[in-house]
C-alpha cells in the first residue's frame, strides 16, 4: 500500500514499496490534500495492477491519459508506467511506436508510416492522443476519402481510394490499441470508426486467355514469356513470388514447382507446391535450356537491376514491371486493364473456380476462400451467357413437365403405396383448383352446373 506524507515546508510526497521490496518516493510538491488523495488512490491502483500483471482500472487509465507530462514522468521513474518519451503528444507517440516495429517487413513498415503520417497531419504533432474522440476519428476517416493524399499530382484526386482508407484505418487502430495496452489512453477512439464502403468494381477486370497468349507471342524475351504464363495460369503474385523462385524449386520428374511466398511467410506459409500447368511447361523448359550453367534464379536477367537489391530485403514494390507490360499491351492493340498483374492472378482463380472446389483453388493460389470471393473471383460474359441459356432450358423443361402431371406417377412405379396415394391426392387437388376462380375475398367454387 502507498502512504501520503507531509513535509515541513508544505510539500507532499507519496511513499510505497514496489514488487522488489524497494522503497519508492513520488514528490508531488505543494498540492492540496484532496488532489493528493486522488493521486494516492490511482497510484495504489497502478501498483496493484503492476504486481498482478493486469491492466489498471478504467478510471485510472483515463486519469493517466489526462495527467501532465511532468507527473507521468515521475510515475515512469518509479516503474509504475512505461517510460515513453513524448508519449502523450501524437508526434512523440508515433515516433516511439515506429521504433518498436522491428518485427515487420520494410514494405509493411512504410505503409504504417504513411498511415501515421496522415494521422499527424490531420490532428497536429502536439495533439495529446488521449484527447482524440470517436467522433473525430470518423472525421479523420472522411478526410482520408476527400483530401487524404499527402502528395497530389496534377489532375489526380485529392482523396484516397476506399481500399487504401481501410488499410490506413486498420494501422491507425492498431497504433491506438498499442497505446491503450501501455496505459497511455483509456479507450481506443478508432475501435468502432465508420469505414467507407470498399467497392472496387471499377477496378475488377477479367483478362481472357487469348489476350495473354497474344502478349506472349509479342515478346521475344523468354523470361517475359514465362512470367506472363505464370501470372495467368499459375496465379503467382508478381513480382515477389516469381522473383524468389530458383531452379531447385522445379521438380521435373513430378512436374511440380515450389512457389516461395514472401507475403505469407510471416503467417507460417513460406511456400506452396503446385503442379505445373501445360501452358507454362514449354516456356519453363525453353528458359531452362537457354540458362547459363550455374544460374540460381529462374528470372535471372529480370533480377539484374538495382530495385531487386531492395526486393531481397522485402521491398518488392520498387520492382517496376508495369511499364514494359503496358508497352506489350499497346503493341498488340489492346486497352490496358486496371491492376495489370493482379487482374491476371484474379482471372486465373476465376477460371479454376469453375472446375474445382473453391478451397482447393484457394490452396493452389495461396489465399483463402473468403479473400477469393471478395477480391479475386470475377463474373465474365460467358457466365451471363451460360446462365441465360441454362435458365431458359430449365424453364422449358419445367413447363413440359407441368402440362402432364400424371406422367410423374407413371414414371415412378417403384414408389411405396402410401407415397403413391399422396401424389394422387395432390394431383387431384391441383386439377380441382383449376376450376376455381379467384374472388376478392378468396376462392369461390365454379358456378356452372349449380
Amino acid at each position: 500500500m502507498a502512504s501520503l506524507c507531509n513535509d515541513r515546508n508544505g510539500n507532499r510526497r507519496i511513499l510505497f514499496v514496489d514488487g522488489s521490496g524497494n522503497r519508492k518516493c513520488i514528490r508531488l510538491g505543494r498540492v492540496d490534500k484532496r488532489a493528493a488523495t486522488v493521486i494516492l488512490r490511482h497510484i495504489e491502483n497502478l501498483l496493484s495492477a503492476r504486481l498482478a500483471g493486469v491492466s489498471p482500472p478504467k478510471d485510472t487509465a483515463q486519469w493517466l491519459a489526462d495527467i501532465s507530462p511532468e507527473l507521468r514522468s515521475k510515475l515512469a521513474k518509479v516503474g509504475l508506467v512505461e517510460p515513453v518519451v513524448g508519449a502523450t503528444e501524437l508526434a512523440g507517440a508515433v515516433k516511439a511506436y515506429l521504433e518498436k516495429q522491428i518485427h515487420i517487413k520494410p514494405a509493411s513498415l512504410c505503409a504504417t508510416e504513411h498511415a501515421l503520417r496522415s494521422l499527424v497531419k490531420y490532428f497536429g504533432p502536439t495533439r495529446r492522443i488521449g484527447s482524440i474522440t470517436a467522433g473525430e476519428a470518423d472525421d479523420f476517416s472522411r478526410w482520408l476519402v476527400t483530401a487524404g493524399r499527402l502528395r497530389t499530382r496534377c489532375g489526380a484526386p485529392a482523396g484516397l481510394r476506399p481500399a487504401t482508407v481501410l488499410k490506413r484505418l486498420e494501422r491507425v487502430r492498431t497504433f491506438f490499441s498499442d497505446a491503450q495496452r501501455r496505459g497511455l489512453i483509456s479507450n481506443n477512439p478508432f475501435e468502432h470508426v465508420k469505414r467507407p464502403r470498399d467497392n472496387d468494381a471499377d477496378r475488377q477486370a477479367y483478362v481472357p486467355v487469348e489476350v495473354v497468349e497474344r502478349l506472349i507471342e509479342a515478346t521475344p524475351h523468354l523470361e517475359w514469356k514465362l512470367l506472363l504464363s505464370m501470372a495467368r495460369y499459375l496465379g503467382v503474385r508478381v513480382p515477389s513470388e516469381p522473383f524468389s523462385m530458383t531452379w531447385d524449386c522445379v521438380n521435373w520428374a513430378d512436374r511440380t514447382i515450389r512457389i516461395p511466398s514472401p507475403k505469407t511467410e510471416v503467417h507460417g506459409k513460406a511456400y506452396r507446391v503446385v503442379g505445373i500447368p501445360p501452358p507454362v511447361m514449354p516456356h519453363l523448359e525453353r528458359l531452362f535450356e537457354a540458362a547459363p550453367p550455374g544460374t540460381t534464379y529462374i528470372f535471372e536477367n529480370l533480377r539484374q537491376r538495382e530495385s531487386t537489391k531492395a526486393a531481397d530485403r522485402g521491398w518488392w514494390s520498387a520492382v517496376n514491371l508495369r511499364q514494359h507490360l503496358l508497352r506489350l499491351i499497346a503493341r498488340i492493340g489492346e486497352r490496358p486493364w486496371p491492376r495489370l498483374w493482379h487482374s491476371l492472378r484474379a482471372s486465373c482463380q476465376t477460371d479454376l473456380a469453375h472446375r474445382f472446389p473453391l478451397h482447393v483453388v484457394a490452396a493452389f493460389l495461396g489465399n483463402t476462400p473468403k479473400i477469393a470471393v471478395k477480391h479475386y473471383l470475377r463474373v465474365t460474359e460467358a457466365d451471363y451467357t451460360r446462365l441465360s441459356n441454362e435458365h431458359w432450358s430449365a424453364a422449358q423443361n419445367a413447363a413440359q413437365q407441368v402440362t402432364e402431371p400424371s406422367g410423374i406417377l407413371r414414371k415412378s412405379p417403384d414408389l411405396p403405396s402410401s407415397q403413391l396415394h399422396t401424389l394422387q391426392a395432390v394431383t387431384t387437388a391441383c386439377n380441382a383448383l383449376q376450376d376455381y376462380q379467384l374472388a376478392a375475398e378468396g376462392l369461390e367454387p365454379p358456378t356452372h352446373g349449380l
